[in-house]
């Protein structure tokens, strides 16, 4: 039995709950069935898997069993299993088989692959894995496991290939969104063992799966250049924030300097008015002595003379008095007097 896993294939035809052997898909851990969806066709020759359901990664995935093994654009796994009865020492006589499948050609041997039970061994190589057993039900969900193990290496790899175009390209605000749909993934639906830790046989085969797909050194890398892009991140923070406060400490510049020069011109204002005053009453006092010299002018040697008296008489007094006994007799701008 062949089984060739696909990405971005074909609408599946696949509307049935996936059930092996009667039962359902029951060795995932809870977060990992919860958000995840398996179908299958009618005669169990096709499957639809969903993956991370409600994530910004989910993933859809369609397997084939006994289907056209030619490699194509969407083929991203496959797998065989190769029926041993039962017995330990059939599998170096299927090894060849498995070889071929894998790898077209002879070259690997069984010391490759790993024992799952004392009659049942896995081996992985490339972009599939061979299945030495008895059960075809236990191979498949085997397969559901490789197809989980793909799903991972999607995600993790397009996020780290998305991440650094984004930092190239200096996409800062698409860094920050795709870094925090990271981190929910990792929270809630990244796990470096998603199997129920009793299915003995199906939790080896994961650990197997884990090592050839290279998940948890994918993820430690993804972490790390989370890491880079975080430190990255806060230096540009720092440079946006020193940015606005220098645009602010302008700003206020700006405003102080057009305060100081409103303030300047209203001061020049101000003194061009207290200079036109001084000015006018200046002009005033020029006109009025000029008035009282004309006023004196016009008198008589006579009238000069009475009035030089009576002026001198109204010196004498005092000088509560002066302003009322005063009567020359002659008229005489007062203005002259009260200077």
């Amino acid at each position: 039995m062949h089984a060739h896993i696909f990405h971005n294939y074909k609408k599946s035809e696949a509307t049935t709950s996936l059930q092996i052997n009667g039962q359902n898909i029951a060795f995932f851990v809870d977060p990992i069935k919860d958000t995840s969806e398996f179908l299958s066709s009618e005669n169990g020759q096709e499957w639809r898997l969903r993956f991370f359901i409600g994530s910004e990664f989910e993933k859809e995935l369609t397997v084939c069993f006994d289907g056209d093994g030619s490699p194509n654009k969407f083929r991203v796994g496959r797998a065989c299993w190769l029926n041993n009865n039962g017995k330990a020492d059939s599998n170096s006589g299927l090894v060849a088989r498995a070889s071929l499948f894998l790898r077209q050609s002879e070259s690997l041997t069984l010391s490759r692959s790993v024992e799952l039970t004392s009659d049942r061994n896995l081996l992985a190589d490339r972009d599939g894995i061979a299945y030495f057993s008895s059960s075809s039900d236990q191979f498949k969900r085997i397969v559901l496991c490789q197809s989980l193990a793909i799903a991972y290496t999607k995600v993790l790899s397009d996020c780290m290939a998305r991440m650094t175009e984004f930092v190239r390209r200096d996409l800062t605000d698409k860094a920050i969104e795709l870094y925090e749909h990271i981190l929910r993934f990792n929270a809630a639906h990244y796990f470096s063992l998603p199997i129920l830790l009793e299915r003995h046989e199906v939790f080896a085969a994961w650990q197997v799966m884990r090592e050839h797909y290279h998940l948890n050194v994918l993820n430690q890398e993804l972490t790390q250049q989370l890491s880079d892009v975080a430190a990255l991140l806060k230096e540009h923070r720092e440079k946006q924030r020193t940015a606005e406060e220098t645009a602010v400490k302008i700003a206020l510049d700006s405003q102080r300097t057009s305060a100081e020069a409103a303030t300047r011109v209203q001061k020049e204002r101000e003194d061009q008015k207290d200079r036109r005053r001084n000015f006018l009453l200046s002009l005033a006092g020029v006109l009025l002595t000029a008035t009282s010299l004309l006023s004196l002018l016009q008198l008589t040697p006579k009238q000069f003379s009475e009035n030089a008296v009576a002026w001198k008489g109204w010196l004498l007094l005092p000088v509560s008095e002066q302003t009322v006994n005063f009567e020359p007799n002659h008229p005489v701008d007062k203005t002259v007097i009260q200077e």
